[in-house]
Order: C-alpha cells, then structure tokens, then sequence
C-alpha cells in the first residue's frame, strides 16, 4: 500500500532587478570612493600646477561612475569592460580639456589658428602633434615645455584612477588596491604643493581607511554566513562607527608631532621612505618643466615659469649658511617675460633657436671648477668669495650666486643669451639666468662661488645714460597686452611727482612708492581675468615679495626702464659667534633687478617686509683713486663699444678653458657614481619598505585569527588563501562541498584539506567535541605552497587575459 507523499518543487524564487544589483549594499562604499576621488582632485585643483584643471573633478567622479557601472555588468568580462570604457573616457577627456588647447594655441599662434580647432578631431590631432614634438625632446635629453601635454596627462591619469577605483572596489572588492592608486597621487601632490591641502589629505585618509574596513567586514560576513557563524546585527555600521572615532583622534594626536624627526636614524629612514616619491616628482618636473611653482616653495625653483599664486606660508628650516664678507642677495632663477599671469624664463629658448640645438638645456655652457669668467660690465664691483653650506638637498640644481658669476668650485651649466655680431655668435654672460649643478646638489654639501658684487654709487648710476644694447630693449623692455592704460599712466604720475629724470632716479621714485603698500603674505589669488600687477596696484594693494617685484618691474617698463624679475634668498640673519648667515625657508624672495649700461644688472627692494633690505649705496665716487674699492680691471672701462668688451671677453676667457675636457669628464663620472648610489639606495629603500609591509601583512595575518582554537584557525585560513587564489565558497555550501572544491583545484593537498574540513565541523557542529590537535607545520606549508602558486597562476592570468580572444568562462570550461 502506497501513500501519496506531498512535493514542493525545487525553484528558486525569482529576485528583481534591484535586489540583483544589490544597491543597498552600495551606497556606503559609493559614498566613500566619491569622497576619496573629490578629494584627490580637488588637492589637485588647489595646487594650481596649471591653468584650467577645474575640470579633474568632473573627470574623475565621472570615471568613477563609468568603472562602477561596467564593475555591475557581471556577464561582461574584463577584456572588454576595459576598451569600451576608455573609448568614450578618451573623447570625454579630450573634450573637457579643449578650452585649454585652444587658449595654449591662441597664445603660441595666434586667435586666429587656434579658431581652427574645432571637432573633437581637431583637438585630438592637436594633442598627438604635441606629444610626438614633447617625445623627441625628451629623446634627446631636454625637458618637456608644453603645458597642454601636462594638463592632458594629468586629466587620463585622473580619469584611470578613478575608472580603476569604481572597477576594483564593485567588481572584485579590492578597495585597498583602489586606496593605494589614490593615495600615490595625494601623497605625490601633497609633497611638493604649498599651502599643503592638509584637510583634503585627512578626508582622503579617513574615507579610505572607513571603505577598507566597510569591505573588510562585508566579505568576512558572507564567510560566516555561508559557515553558519553567528554575528551581531548592524556589526558593519558598529565597526565603521568605532573606526571613525580612532581616526579622528588618530588625526587630532598626529597634529601635534613634530613636522620633522629630531633623530638623525629616524630622518634617515624618513628619507629612505620618501625617495621614491621624491624620485617620481623630479622625473615629473623633467618631463614638464612648465608647470607652476607653488606659492611660497623653498626647497626647489621651477626655472621655467614663476606663475601668480594665493597665499603662502613658508616653513622654517634652515636652508644653508653662506659665509661672506659681503652682504647680498641669493640669486636663483632670472626671469624675463611678463604674461599678465606668469613670469618666464625665455633666456634658454632664444639660446637654443641661436644655436639651432634642440632643447634649452642643450644651450647651457659649461663652465669647469676654477676657471675665471669675466663679464663685459663690472665698472663699480669688487670680487667677493662666497661660502656656500647646504642644511637641504637642492633637488633644482641651482647654484646661487650673489653677483655677476666669476668662477665656481664646482662644474656648472651656465643658461644665458647669444648675440650675433657680424656674423658671430658670441655667448652674453650679463645675460645670465641660472647656473645649474652638473652634480647634485646633496645636504651638507659645501662650494664656494667667487662674483663681482657691486659696490658702485648713486652719482654714477645717475651718469650711466640709457644707451641700452639692442638685447636689453627687445627682451626687458616687453609688457603684454593685459598691462592696462591705467598701470602705465601711474608709472608716469610716480615718475612726475618725483621729479626723477634719470633711470635711477624713476627707480628709487617707483620703490618708495611700493613700500608704501601694505605687506601681506595671505593674500587671495587674484581672478583668471585680470592681469596680476593691475590686480595688485588698484584692487588689493597688499601682497608679498613676488606682487611687490613684479609690480615694480612692470611700473619701471613701462617707463622705458629694463628690469628683470628674479628669485632666491634673501641675505639671511647673521650668527656673530660663527660669522655666517643663516638662510631659512622663511626668506625665500623675490626681488626686481635694473640693467644700467656698464654697470650690468642692480638690486633694487621695494618689499616692506623685515626680513627684506634696501641696497645701500654711497652718494658719490671716492674722491680718489687710492679710496675706492677694489675693482676689476680690463672690460669695465669700454662703455662706449660693448661689441668690442665682449670680443675681448670672448677671447681672453673662452676656449678650452671655459670647458676642459678632462675636468668635466670627471665630473660627469662622479656624478654618474653619485647616480648609482642613489640608484641603490632608491633599490634598497623600496625594498626595505616591501619587506616592512610583508610583515606587516603576515603579523596582522596572525593577528586576525587570534583567540580561535586550532581547528577554527587552519580553517579560517584555508578559506582565507582560498578565496585569494580564486576559489571562492558558493553561498549555500557546506564547510565539506567547500573543501571538496578547494581540493579538486589542488587534489595533491586533498587529504590535507579533509583533515582540516573535518576538525573544523567537528568542533562547530558536534557538542562537547574538541580538536586540540595542531595540523603538523610540514602539511600546512606544503598547502600553502599549493594555494601561493595557484594565486600566482591567478594573478597571471588576469594580466594576460586583455590580450586573449577566448573568454576567460568558455576557457575554464574546456579545461
């Protein structure tokens, strides 16, 4: 006799489109890559390393979404994820960044080309033009000068990142690799921007760590509830609350560590860990020399462009000590050009197209250790030795110098203008913009340079006339467009009421006038629209020592006067016990210099700031010969043929001397050693801080399964390594159907796996039952090595898998 036996059948309940995707589960981790990407950008924005980068911030958070979206398509793989989202990314980059193509083109060739671009196509061949031009000059040993190539390689590099954010957090929930790309970024900005965007950087940190430790309790949360491991409710809003409390305080106890390590092993190791991002910026500022100098930076000078910045707040270390005889200024980097927004440096550029070399770098001259180099101009200056000492790695190379350049200890490149005399290219020495290092330049390193400082008298200057040569007129009388009738007319009314006729005289009137102005160092940034000196004299008459210097340079153009803008060190505050001056970054200036004809180039200070000096100079001659100071003899005297001083010079000082093979040689090979030790201290640095996260890795391993008995540990660990390598627990399963998976992957470890499986189910679901037994050291090694190599194999498979056709689910099942 039968009896019918009621069935349900086996169906699995259908789940919606909104449960699939799960979108709850969502909003949490969205939030916070959102936060962690704005955050990213907006320090970029901050750091105002070019014109027109608002649009990162769109860039990434749209890359964002567009990663995310693609990571929820679970039926399409990776190969094809990836090109059909950086198609689209492309042509969105393009198009956010072509107001900066077209404006960079409008000012390199005019309106009236640049209204030529005007599809996406057009912007595109733009760009691949200028990036094949900005390869060859790398090539060839220069430094990239395109600013569009910078804004477009920063703009791909945000939209990466922030499609590799969105892919690997919803995609594989590997939120720590997205945190890591992130955080290379912010860190890198973070080092070399100024004012450092330090409640950026703490927002970026807090939304990081909360979204790895959202994940982190999420996935261990789908391992307890497919081994039946009980939990309290709302644990991820707990874990995330509580993580939330330690980083704030964790926050607020790291604000009051020192800035800088007092102990020299833990300074070493500080610079050891910093290398490579110190490494990685400098290769940066190579490839784009032409990005803008942040507001207030003391540890390096851009000797390319020095462009308007808000406020700045300088640090104060000690840079080097200088011992001389003399007081003076510390001169960096000459500037020539005004654009309404920057000064720059075109002095190696017209080198260059004289030459006809093919970057700037390559027009440097070089100037061996102890060779004599007069300039054509010295009428009224005395040769002064200076003692350099540096507290700080100069990672720009600049050597400072604190007159006209007479000779150094070191081998230097000399970057400086080219006449054509009859035919004749001779270099222009009076025309110096920077003196570079042909070594680095280390901390604690010490070189003296030896220049003719002047020491001549207001009489004198008054009497020079304004017979300026054709150089001076072409390149140091030139004022842009946006220089507004209104900035020209004040020159004049300074000028006026006065009553100054002479060049010297307007200069001293236009100082005066300056220092009148009230000093402030925060100071906002002043609008995109309006040209910065105008901006300065009538809208905000308040600024630091860049506003004040280019206000004066520009008032002093416009009024037929030649001046340069130039950057350095201020003289520094005398130690009387060790007779040195002490150079901190807190006297990081800028200052404007005048060009009076035989006297070459003169210091002027129209900054009301303590730390800044008016020059000195006496009324008049000394009233004989036996008073007056030492001076240089020979081509000081010729003012009336400067051709003819400067043929002297040429002959007299020029030649192999200038460039001795032999000495030079040398040097290069020294530096070439220098380059291979940092080179291995770079290798060994990286290396030391891989091994410090390795274990840092394996201790919080250990850590994490601390208080568990031997059973649950081999388990939790078998399922850890697991996962990693690929081989993940279906919801439903079993701890056995689990271990049979695992073992059908590494049926060699088989019987190792049932042991642990079996210990593990025994001690969880069988009342009283204890498995003290530890899983022998020699077993759990070999599974490791098994589960390793098949993570390997994994993590192999990945990178290969864009350059395969199959895809990877047809793959797995043919094998």
């Amino acid at each position: 006799m039968s009896f019918p036996v009621a069935t349900v059948p086996n169906e699995t309940p259908s789940r919606s489109w909104f449960a699939r995707l799960e979108i709850g589960s969502l909003v949490i981790p969205f939030l916070l890559t959102v936060t962690i990407t704005w955050s990213v950008t907006r320090s970029l924005e901050v750091a105002n390393w070019a014109d027109g980068l608002t649009m990162l911030t769109g860039i990434g958070l749209t890359a964002l979404v567009t990663g995310m979206i693609f990571a929820r398509v679970s039926w399409m793989p990776a190969w094809l994820a990836h090109p059909l989202a950086s198609l689209p990314g492309l042509v969105f980059v393009i198009r956010q960044i072509s107001p900066v193509i077209g404006a960079q083109a409008a000012a390199e060739f005019g309106s009236t080309k640049a209204q030529r671009l005007v599809t996406w196509g057009d912007y595109a061949a733009e760009v691949v033009l200028r990036a094949l031009i900005w390869i060859r000059t790398l090539q060839a040993g220069g430094r990239g000068e395109d600013i569009v190539l910078f804004v477009v390689t920063l703009a791909l590099i945000v939209w990466g990142v922030g499609y590799a954010a969105g892919w690997l957090t919803f995609r594989h929930q590997r939120a720590w690799i997205a945190v890591g790309l992130n955080a290379s970024i912010m860190l890198i900005n973070y080092t070399y921007a100024w004012p450092k965007p330090t409640g950026l950087f703490f927002l970026f940190f807090i939304a990081a760590l909360l979204l790895i430790v959202y994940q982190h309790i999420v996935a261990n949360q789908r391992l307890w509830r497919a081994t039946r491991v009980e939990f309290p409710d709302f644990l991820p809003a707990r874990m995330l609350l509580a993580s939330f409390v330690t980083f704030i305080l964790l926050a607020i106890v790291t604000a009051f560590l020192p800035n800088r390590p007092d102990n020299e092993h833990l300074a070493r190791l500080w610079r050891t860990i910093r290398a490579p991002i110190t490494a990685l910026r400098e290769g940066w500022q190579d490839a784009f020399s032409t990005i803008n100098a942040p507001p207030g930076t003391t540890g390096a000078f851009l000797t390319r462009n020095a462009r308007v910045g808000g406020p700045r707040q300088l640090g104060t270390a000690l840079v080097m000590t200088v011992r001389s005889r003399e007081y003076s200024y510390w001169r960096a980097t000459a500037f020539d050009r005004y654009t309404g927004r920057m000064w720059q440096n075109a002095v190696g550029e017209r080198a260059r197209a004289a030459l006809g070399v093919t970057t700037a770098e390559d027009a440097r001259t070089p100037l061996a250790p102890g060779v004599v180099l007069e300039q054509p101009e010295l009428r009224g200056r005395t040769l002064v030795t200076t003692t350099f000492e540096l507290a700080q790695t100069r990672s720009d190379g600049l050597v400072m110098v604190g007159g006209a350049l007479a000779s150094t200890s070191l081998p230097v490149l000399m970057q400086h203008g080219y006449l054509d005399i009859d035919g004749e290219l001779l270099p222009n020495f009076t025309e110096t913009a920077t003196v570079v290092a042909a070594a680095p330049l280390e901390a604690s390193q010490t070189y003296t340079v030896a220049t003719y400082l002047s020491t001549v008298d207001e009489q004198s200057l008054r009497e020079s006339g304004t017979g300026y040569p054709e150089w001076v007129r072409m390149s140091y009388l030139q004022l842009p467009e946006t220089v507004t009738p209104r900035v020209r007319e004040l020159a004049a009314t300074i000028v006026r009421n006065a009553g100054a006729v002479t060049p010297y005289d307007k200069a001293l009137a236009i100082q005066e006038y300056l220092r009148t102005l009230p000093y402030n160092d925060q100071r906002p940034m002043p609008p995109e629209d309006r040209d910065w000196v105008d901006w300065f004299l009538f809208d905000a008459p308040g600024g630091y020592c860049d506003d004040f210097a280019s206000a004066m340079v520009v008032l002093l153009r416009a009024g037929g006067v030649p001046a340069r803008w130039v950057q350095g060190y201020a003289g520094g505050e005398l130690d009387p016990d060790r007779r040195v001056y002490l150079v901190h970054e807190n006297i990081a200036h800028s200052w404007p210099e005048v060009y009076f004809p035989g006297y070459g180039w003169q210091r002027f200070e129209p900054t009301p700031a303590p730390y800044a000096s008016v020059p000195v100079r006496p009324a008049f001659p000394p009233a004989d010969a036996a008073e007056r100071p030492e001076t240089t003899g020979g081509l000081g005297g010729a003012l009336s043929d400067p051709e003819a001083m400067l043929r002297e010079m040429i002959e007299r000082n020029t030649g192999p001397a200038i460039s001795d093979a032999d000495a030079l040689q040398r040097e290069i090979e020294a530096q070439r050693m220098q380059e291979r030790l940092r080179l291995a201290a770079l290798i060994g640095g990286s290396l030391a801080f891989l091994t410090a996260l390795i274990g840092a890795g394996a201790l919080w391993l250990h850590w994490d399964v601390r208080g568990l008995s031997p059973a649950a540990t081999a388990y939790a660990r078998l399922t850890r390594l697991s996962g990693w390598a690929g081989v993940h627990a279906p919801p439903d399963a079993t701890p056995y159907e689990y271990g049979a998976l695992i073992g059908e992957r590494i049926p060699r470890q088989k019987r190792t796996i049932d042991r642990i499986v079996s210990a593990f189910v025994a001690e969880r679901y069988h009342p009283g039952h204890t498995a003290n037994n530890q899983l022998p050291k020699e077993d759990w090694q070999a599974l490791r090595r098994e589960l390793v190599a098949l993570l390997v194999g994994r993590i192999g498979a990945a990178l290969r898998s864009p350059f395969r056709n199959t895809p990877p689910r047809r793959r797995q099942r043919a094998q």
